[in-house]
């Protein structure tokens, strides 16, 4: 597997930056896209300047780049506020990144993935798709649309050789959640205490399970949905303590 590569969407952040670390070290050539500069270390892939809104700039990246045997759609961010109050703005920019970037990266490198034979798109959706959480109407929405389009992918592309699939994490360990939940908070301390598993997923974590996910192990699976959240809404985690 040594010459096959991988596309990574928000590549420098915890996940995305995970995932191509992992897939360094498993001898794949990735393609980084972002629209920040990569943290320091990962200068073995080719990073690529690029927003996901952009389907011209991705379409750029797209004709520089071989057949894509992996594709990982992992750009997206929140931007929370009370659905009465959410701005156009708030709304329109969540939904443009994490659902019409999905999208418009899938189409833009369907060419590349076709050429690959037997390539898998690997779509980071949310449990937040599946449990509604107040003050974010945009994330659940785009999230539950990540779920949604990752079936109808999965439907039309199957003819190609084409697996298409999405993890639903729950909370995971980043920079992003630490900002609103501080390690030892009554708010961690909570949403441990409701995971069956007792703990965070870490980004380390969710990479490998991707990387498994994707692998010929499961060469029979397409247009699912796999939710890795220690047991969180199996035990009925509070929708509000999900961020």
């Amino acid at each position: 597997m040594s010459t096959s590569h991988a596309v990574v969407t928000g590549a420098s952040g915890a996940i995305g930056s995970a995932c191509v670390r992992l897939l360094h070290e498993r001898g794949w050539e990735i393609t980084g896209l972002d629209v920040v500069d990569p943290p320091p270390g990962l200068e073995y892939a080719s990073w690529h300047m690029a927003d996901v809104r952009d389907r011209e700039a991705l379409g750029k990246v797209a004709e520089q780049t071989g057949p894509v045997k992996l594709l990982i759609n992992g750009a997206g961010f929140g931007d929370r506020a009370p659905a009465a109050e959410m701005t156009v703005h708030q709304w329109q920019s969540v939904l443009d990144v994490c659902l019409t970037g999905t999208f418009m990266t899938s189409q833009a490198f369907y060419p590349n993935l076709c050429q690959a034979q037997g390539a898998v798109v690997m779509n980071i959706a949310s449990l937040a798709a599946q449990r509604s959480c107040a003050l974010h109407a945009n994330y659940c929405a785009a999230k539950a649309g990540v779920e949604s389009l990752t079936q109808v992918l999965a439907l039309e592309w199957a003819e190609d050789k084409i697996r298409v699939i999405a993890v639903s994490p729950g909370v995971v360990n980043t920079p992003i959640v630490r900002k609103n939940m501080a390690p030892g908070s009554d708010r961690e301390k909570a949403i441990i205490g409701m995971t069956p598993l007792g703990r965070l997923f870490g980004p380390d974590e969710l990479a490998r399970l991707i990387l498994a996910y994707c692998s010929d192990d499961f060469s029979h699976v397409t247009g699912s949905t796999l939710v890795a959240d220690g047991g969180f809404a199996t035990a009925g985690g509070l929708p509000q303590f999900y961020d």
